[in-house]
């Protein structure tokens, strides 16, 4: 019985670490995880552009269900920093991405249920 007790309470420690709610896509640096609900769930890094990150976040946010619903542009044209929201039953995801050097763009995510 303790046994089965302990495998029950360390299942579900383990499952309560959530997953992300789409696959990072390949190439994706971790920065931190938060899982406290007061900040940012998720910073993480690609080694590309801030359009070629963008679309491949669509795609890979998309895949899981999620419908794209807003692009905000945060600069003026929205070429260094950008919000999108995504929407899935009752969950919206919202996405920040920013690039400082062109060349790597760096991202973070958080979800709402």
């Amino acid at each position: 019985m303790k046994k089965i007790l302990f495998l029950f309470i360390l299942f579900t420690a383990a499952a309560s670490f959530a997953a992300d709610p789409f696959e990072l896509p390949k190439g994706t640096t971790v920065i931190n995880r938060d899982d406290s609900g007061k900040t940012w769930a998720f910073n993480g890094m690609l080694e590309s552009a801030l359009p070629a990150t963008k679309k491949l976040l669509k795609e890979s946010i998309q895949k899981k269900g999620f419908r794209f619903q807003h692009e905000i542009p945060v600069d003026a044209k929205g070429e260094k920093q950008v919000i999108l929201s995504f929407v899935k039953d009752k969950e919206t995801l919202i996405v920040m991405l920013w690039s400082e050097d062109g060349k790597n763009t760096f991202f973070s995510y958080g979800l709402t249920k």
